[in-house]
């Protein structure tokens, strides 16, 4: 069973095209998906609503929690020590250059999930990042959003 690790890009464009994506995947059992905590933090601060002013998170946000894995790893060595590519950290900017592209830390810490577990395919419609996993993942570990709903399709 692949295990799809999806990327804020692609939770939000599930949220606003495919409402109803999630629930369907949770009913059939055999598509599993992943969020970062890291991502998931980034998606709650975005869907905090105001109820009698109380702050809430979104009901919509709530149903990924069971899916919500722990993204801190040690970062692949093997990443770094890559003679193909350059990966350079901006310890001011938190961001990470990968032969040019420039990529957030948490869209590093995708690549190095997927680094450690190759069963987990990436899924992210975010070009610098495709392009960053692409010098470091399997290619058959990256998906677009297309891709990803062509992939599990035959499960719904």
């Amino acid at each position: 069973m692949n295990q799809y690790i999806l990327d804020a890009n692609i939770i939000i464009k599930i949220w606003d095209k495919c409402p109803n994506l999630f629930s369907e995947i949770e009913k059939t059992g055999i598509v599993d998906f992943k969020i970062s905590k890291d991502i998931a933090n980034e998606l709650s601060q975005k869907e905090y609503k105001t109820f009698n002013g109380v702050p809430i998170l979104s009901d919509k946000f709530l149903k990924l929690l069971d899916h919500i894995i722990d993204n801190h790893i040690n970062i692949d060595s093997s990443i770094l020590e890559m003679t193909n590519i350059s990966v350079r950290f901006n310890s001011l900017t938190k961001m990470y250059s990968i032969n040019n592209n420039k990529i957030s830390l948490n869209d590093f810490n995708l690549i190095s999930l997927c680094k450690s577990n190759r069963d987990y395919l990436l899924v992210t419609e975010d070009n610098k990042l495709q392009n960053s996993a692409k010098l470091i993942l399997e290619s058959n570990q990256i998906l677009t959003f297309e891709e990803f709903l062509n992939e599990i399709k035959v499960y719904l």
